[in-house]
């Protein structure tokens, strides 16, 4: 016995996501409104009911109710909490538009954090029920593999080690393999197919020529069976690989940038101006003129020490922080090392503290680099590493931040080692292929925590 669930199974996500949404809101409203009437507050029932409309809307023009079989229950998690995010982030910008400051701030943290804690549980718990009902012999896929390897091993390992996905490995075919489970040779694919009733067909690439591949999936098409090709990407050093089309033609991207997503620009982008906005109005705006009697009762010269360094793209741009050093003529050429002589007392304090850096968020706002992501170097360095680090360019393809992976983890100061770089760019590779919103919360994180135990490598 077996069936397709997937449109049964959006509806009953969607119905209960809808109940926790409402429910969540209720509450809320009890917890932070001192009034025990909301069905006669127009102002806050015409709110859920936008609460809805932009939850609907968000389910219906994304992805968010495609859950592969072969999911993750953390990236479950994840991709669950990006959507409350968007959802979060729609009802703010549009609080913003209509000048709305009836609203309880308080009301919209329990509502979210409810709505959250609701929605994760119930999604993990319908997989849950869906694994072991899966598990007990229902909604399964019968599978074989074509061709015999380590990758075909692997996948067959996948399987048998993943009974909750409902998958029921058949066996390999195979010209050279004869082990337990080897159902026969490639000649005898189309025979057994007919004959056995086969959902899915996994094609080693490496171990089948253009002509099988085609003949195989004539087979598949005639007999309405899915066919997955393997290829081998081993070669390429990476795991985050793409497909682009253009036009009929599939194109294999080197790399699968999340921030190549437009909704992942998006939110990002908002993140960083809110951000930003909040640190220029709430700390720049009383810190500048403070900092400034300080740098100028010590030593001459301008606030604010202005770079040129290498941004999104590989496109130079000015990067802003307070002057630390007295004026010299090697900035633009010498790291900053310990016991620099150049370096101020108040600099000293400055730099130890991380506060040097904050008005970079003049960069963030104005777009030229995000709170989080790689940290920029000067043209100088961009120059040498490029030539001796592997990859260092890629770090170009975000834009750099004011705080990034590689920092959080300990990896900052200066470079005389280019070990020391080498480890920089790891971070920094990894953080490109693998963005997401909660990575950069978590980074925050650890920069602050950083920054109130203090690094050794800041000065």
């Amino acid at each position: 016995m077996k069936g397709r669930y997937s449109k049964l199974l959006r509806f009953i996500y969607l119905i209960g996501e809808i109940i926790i949404l409402n429910s969540s809101f209720v509450l809320a409203y009890y917890a932070a409104i001192e009034s025990p009437r909301f069905w006669e507050d127009n102002a806050y029932f015409s709110l859920l009911i936008y609460f809805n409309v932009f939850w609907l809307l968000i389910a219906f023009f994304s992805d968010n109710y495609e859950v592969p079989r072969n999911h993750h229950y953390l990236a479950l998690v994840r991709k669950t909490s990006y959507y409350v995010l968007i959802h979060f982030v729609i009802i703010t910008v549009f609080f913003l538009l209509a000048k709305q400051n009836y609203f309880s701030r308080l009301h919209l943290l329990y509502n979210y954090i409810a709505f959250l804690v609701g929605i994760v549980i119930w999604r993990l718990g319908i997989l849950y029920v869906l694994g072991i009902y899966r598990s007990l012999g229902y909604n399964y896929r019968n599978v074989i593999i074509i061709g015999y390897g380590s990758m075909g091993r692997s996948i067959a390992h996948f399987f048998h080690k993943n009974a909750y996905l409902g998958y029921r490995f058949k066996g390999f075919f195979d010209d050279e393999y004869t082990g337990k489970d080897a159902l026969g040779k490639l000649s005898d694919v189309e025979q057994y197919l007919e004959n056995n009733e086969i959902d899915e067909i996994y094609c080693l690439q490496p171990q089948l020529n253009k002509k099988d591949l085609k003949h195989f999936m004539r087979i598949a098409d005639h007999l309405v069976i899915r066919v997955k090709i393997v290829p081998d990407l081993s070669i390429f050093g990476s795991n985050t690989f793409g497909i682009e089309r253009h036009g009929n033609l599939p194109v294999l991207l080197r790399r699968d940038e999340p921030l190549n997503d437009t909704m992942n620009q998006l939110l990002k982008r908002s993140f960083d101006i809110v951000f930003s906005s909040l640190v220029i109005i709430c700390i720049l705006s009383w810190l500048v003129p403070l900092v400034a009697l300080l740098i100028r009762w010590e030593s001459r010269g301008p606030l604010f020490f202005i770079q040129k360094r290498t941004g999104f793209n590989g496109k130079d741009f000015h990067c802003y922080k307070f002057r630390t050093m007295r004026v010299n003529n090697n900035a633009d050429h010498m790291q900053a090392v310990r016991n620099d002589n150049r370096i101020t007392k108040i600099g000293a304090f400055l730099r130890k503290t991380s506060i040097d850096e904050l008005p970079q968020f003049i960069n963030v706002f104005l777009g030229d680099m995000s709170v989080v992501g790689p940290r920029p170097h000067m043209l100088k360095h961009t120059e040498e590493y490029s030539k001796s680090v592997s990859k260092y360019m890629v770090r170009h393809f975000v834009k750099p931040g004011i705080t990034g992976l590689a920092q959080a983890k300990g990896f900052r100061g200066e470079t005389q080692d280019l070990r020391a770089m080498i480890n920089r760019i790891r971070m920094d590779v990894f953080y490109v292929e693998n963005w997401s919103f909660f990575l950069d919360l978590k980074i925050i994180v650890m920069t602050v925590v950083n920054m109130l135990r203090g690094e050794k490598n800041a000065f």
